[in-house]
């Protein structure tokens, strides 16, 4: 694997065989750094040729370009690490390559400035952040999606990068029908995205359009393999029919 920095994330990676610890990745040579943008490049290629209606470019999490933004992961000394404007330069030689093969507004990307993730970390992830959504905004995305889990952090970021973001905003992190419903009301965000409700629920927008109970996703499934966890979980319908 390879990385900003040869720097370890602590605890273990899933694998097909089972989690297993994670390695101490290689640090990136600055002139194998075009070659990696290039392959962000062939993955949006790959999409757009596939029939899809738009990508998002991963960010958060703690994965490359997030490894790049954030000091607690990348070391650098050079054009690539140090001073934030640095640190974003992966992001957005990425996202100049993946627009160029898209058009802008069906390109969005998700960032998550207070996650911790695969061991990230930043001394400020305010100034960190801001200056993200600052430079994001020229390309005029389709969006930017923001995972901040509810009270993960005393001091929360997105409502900055909101403000910042021209553009639609999608925040995630955490939510149900009604935080999600209380956030859009004050204006936090356009739109709410759901991960781990989702997975349980494929009838989601029903079950909230109807008030009708959700199933309990079932952790020890996550990051399992195979379907068991993944396509099993009971619709509305398919519970009320077992009845």
């Amino acid at each position: 694997p390879v990385a900003p920095s040869a720097i370890a994330a602590e605890g273990q990676t899933f694998t097909a065989e089972g989690p297993k610890p994670f390695g101490v990745p290689r640090a990136l040579e600055v002139s194998e750094i075009p070659g990696v943008v290039e392959q962000f490049a062939h993955g949006a290629r790959t999409a757009l040729e596939s029939g899809f209606d738009g990508v998002e470019l991963h960010g958060a999490n703690g994965y490359l370009i997030d490894q790049f933004l954030r000091d607690g992961a990348n070391r650098r000394t050079d054009a690539y690490g140090g001073r934030v404007e640095n640190r974003a330069r992966f992001l957005l030689e990425v996202m100049e390559a993946v627009t160029g093969v898209w058009d802008a507004d069906r390109v969005g990307v998700r960032l998550s400035p207070s996650g911790s993730f695969n061991s990230m970390s930043d001394s400020d992830p305010k100034a960190t952040f801001s200056y993200a959504a600052r430079e994001l905004s020229r390309f005029g995305l389709a969006y930017l999606h923001v995972t901040e889990a509810i009270g993960s952090t005393p001091t929360p970021v997105a409502p900055v990068m909101r403000s910042l973001f021209q553009g639609p905003f999608i925040l995630n992190g955490g939510f149900n029908q009604e935080t999600a419903s209380a956030a859009l009301a004050k204006g936090e965000a356009v739109l709410i995205s759901f991960g781990t409700l989702f997975l349980a629920n494929p009838d989601l927008p029903e079950r909230f359009a109807e008030g009708a109970p959700l199933n309990t996703p079932n952790r020890e499934t996550f990051y399992s393999g195979g379907e068991k966890g993944y396509i099993d979980y009971p619709t509305r319908d398919a519970v009320a029919a077992a009845v």
